[in-house]
């Protein structure tokens, strides 16, 4: 009997369209939370990304140099997304001095005011012969902002890393040069 009522109640036009119109809100109103959800957790990501990308992160290295297969140049890079102020470097114990005019101390060190993402500067020179097996203590501290007292640090070990042990041999300009300059010689023959 009810059923019979139900279905009599469901087939006048304005009570089907009043059901409709309900299930057509409920509708609504979950898509719309649903949207409001997502749209809180993208909001918050996005923050989270914004923070990421503008990173400062610093970092001294040996990196081989130009000028010839045992020479290493001491360079520092910003590899982060972000201007990094006030750098400081320090290698303990200290780089050998090519010149052997400076006094020996405990530890080199080396400051630079600015470095813009994805800059490398070349501060000095190593040779491999002067500093073939030692493990160098490398401290890098910086500011994200000029003459910041908050500043970030890293500190990790590293040595000079020349290849030749791992079967490949870098060759500077000045040795290809001079490569050249036979190979040349020998052509004019």
């Amino acid at each position: 009997m009810w059923f019979e009522n139900a279905v009599a109640w469901l087939s006048e036009a304005t009570n089907a369209l009043a059901i409709a119109q309900l299930f057509a809100a409920i509708v609504t109103a979950l898509a719309t939370f649903a949207l409001w959800r997502v749209t809180k957790v993208l909001a918050v990501e996005t923050k989270t990304l914004a923070a990421m990308t503008s990173h400062t992160f610093v970092v001294g290295a040996f990196e081989p140099s130009a000028a010839g297969s045992g020479g290493f140049d001491v360079v520092v890079r910003n590899t982060g997304n972000s201007a990094a102020f006030d750098i400081k470097l320090v290698f303990t114990p200290a780089l050998p001095d090519i010149t052997q005019q400076a006094e020996v101390s405990d530890e080199t060190s080396f400051e630079v005011s600015i470095l813009i993402p994805g800059q490398r500067l070349p501060l000095s020179a190593v040779m491999y012969r002067d500093a073939p097996e030692t493990k160098f203590k490398i401290s890098v501290s910086w500011s994200s902002t000029p003459s910041s007292k908050e500043r970030e640090q890293i500190s990790y070990e590293t040595q000079i890393y020349t290849g030749i042990g791992l079967g490949c041999d870098v060759k500077g300009t000045h040795e290809i040069a001079n490569e050249l300059e036979i190979i040349r010689k020998h052509l004019l023959k």
